[in-house]
């Protein structure tokens, strides 16, 4: 049983140190991200409707956090 809880307890642990590090103070870029290598798998037979959603889903991803840090700081 201590074997068990110890395991457990590492996994819980590895869990929340990945959680902090992608979410970190920028979850709208852990999203972001998210949804573009979802949207990207879903495309991926499709190799110029992969290349272009991408592009332009970072684009997006890049001025939405631009523009909400700018903002902040106004």
């Amino acid at each position: 049983m201590k074997l068990f809880k110890a395991i457990w307890e590492f996994i819980k642990s590895f869990g929340l140190f990945w959680k902090d590090f992608l979410v970190g103070d920028s979850p709208e870029l852990a999203l972001g991200v998210t949804i573009i290598l979802g949207v990207s798998y879903v495309s991926r037979n499709s190799r110029i409707l992969d290349i272009v959603s991408s592009v332009v889903l970072v684009m997006v991803l890049m001025m939405i956090t631009v523009w909400r840090k700018t903002r902040r700081h106004s």
